[in-house]
């Protein structure tokens, strides 16, 4: 199965046989690939990604995180991988006692602190220091009526927003003082910088998150908004999908992600996270 992309689109003669609608159950497919650039100097892909189908007191909840190791951080792949597993972790401990729309700002600030103790505990039992382990760290929680969203760094996250739209980043990617500056999770006054968003009016139904090395081609710039024709394609065939996970794109979106037409505008290292809520939709040629 091949995944669509704005670069593979649908055919131009394929139309919807019906609208899209929410229903229960989530469909998720998620990939990373390396930069062209950390595979000439024989780097390896510095960037993370998880997801989890969480219980709660108020239904089935999705939780996404995606990380981007530092690349002047000697171990910032284990620092990546390790935060979106410890930011699960801290979503999982909260749900089985708390409904995710009860989650405050502080209740956040808890979460990213025990990204910090679990990545300073790593980092000593590595003889190193948090630092060697630096990324940046995007959060998304979605439950059945209200969402949770939060970011240090640059990357971003997506939602589902109403037509013409269609597609609207939470926030904006977070850049330093300098080019390819930005700020990391990891840092003591990371805190500071932590972003924190709550939906709690609209039901969320499709969300994306991705890495520092997408963000040329999924937003744009010049008006700070998303890139819709970059998600739509992407979006519809997850769509079609058995709920749960989408083993049988991965391999499709690794290939979109590694293509010459993507790596022509970015060689950094990639990642996508999609998840979608929405009914399949029957195209008919």
């Amino acid at each position: 199965m091949t995944l669509p992309t704005a670069d593979r689109p649908l055919p131009a003669d394929a139309t919807p046989s019906g609208s899209t609608s929410a229903r229960p159950g989530w469909r998720v497919v998620r990939a990373s690939v390396v930069g062209t650039s950390h595979r000439a100097t024989g780097t390896g892909c510095q960037d993370a990604s998880d997801t989890e189908h969480l219980a709660s007191p108020d239904g089935e909840v999705l939780a996404l995180a995606c990380a981007d190791g530092a690349g002047s951080a000697r171990l910032s792949h284990e620092g990546s991988s390790l935060a979106c597993a410890a930011i699960l972790g801290e979503v999982r401990d909260h749900l089985e006692r708390h409904a995710l729309h009860a989650a405050t700002r502080d209740t956040v600030e808890a979460w990213f602190l025990g990204v910090h103790a679990a990545v300073a505990a790593r980092a000593a039992e590595l003889d190193a220091t948090p630092r060697d382990l630096a990324c940046t760290l995007l959060l998304a929680v979605v439950g059945p009526d209200a969402a949770v969203f939060a970011q240090i760094g640059d990357g971003a996250i997506v939602v589902d927003a109403p037509e013409p739209v269609g597609y609207a980043p939470v926030f904006w990617p977070q850049s330093g003082e300098y080019a390819n500056m930005t700020f990391f999770a990891t840092e003591p006054e990371a805190l500071c910088r932590l972003e924190v968003a709550f939906v709690r009016d609209r039901i969320v139904e499709e969300v994306a998150l991705f890495s520092d090395g997408l963000q040329g081609l999924a937003l744009r710039f010049d008006a700070r908004a998303a890139h819709a024709p970059f998600f739509r394609p992407m979006f519809g065939q997850l769509r079609g999908r058995p709920t749960g996970d989408a083993p049988g794109l991965v391999a499709g979106l690794r290939e979109f992600l590694d293509s010459p037409r993507v790596n022509a505008r970015t060689d950094d290292d990639k990642t996508l996270v999609l998840a979608t809520r929405r009914t399949a939709t029957a195209w008919t040629a």
